[in-house]
């Protein structure tokens, strides 16, 4: 775990939601391929496994699977935009670091804030 990382509350998932997933494929617990012989040693490390019924993927990290039922199964935003007036939130930090960049005045307006400026 990193040092300076929070530790969020594990998602609950929504009954009867699943989003389509846009990233890579992951692979189910039930998912085996003959003739791939690395592949499938590989899945035998993935131990996390989604315990959503009917979706039944299967991760190598416990933050992996996090980050997917957050992402999939529930509407959890936890992580708020903080520049003034924009109310967007995110379902993973990293998503919003990157709308972070639209707000390009940030550190400014956060100057202002802290000083009492208008």
């Amino acid at each position: 775990m990193r040092k300076n990382a929070r530790t969020l509350p594990i998602p609950v998932p929504v009954p009867n939601l699943t989003k389509k997933s846009r990233g890579r494929r992951v692979p189910t617990a039930n998912a085996t391929n003959p003739g791939r012989g690395q592949r499938d040693a590989a899945l035998g490390a993935r131990i996390y496994l989604c315990d959503v019924s009917g979706c039944g993927k299967c991760f190598a990290r416990g933050e992996h699977l996090k980050r997917h039922i957050r992402s999939i199964h529930t509407y959890e935003k936890p992580h708020k935009c903080p520049y003034p007036g924009c109310g967007k939130e995110f379902s993973r930090h990293d998503n919003l670091g990157q709308h972070m960049k639209v707000h390009k005045d940030y550190p400014k307006v956060l100057e202002c804030m802290k000083t009492g400026e208008a």
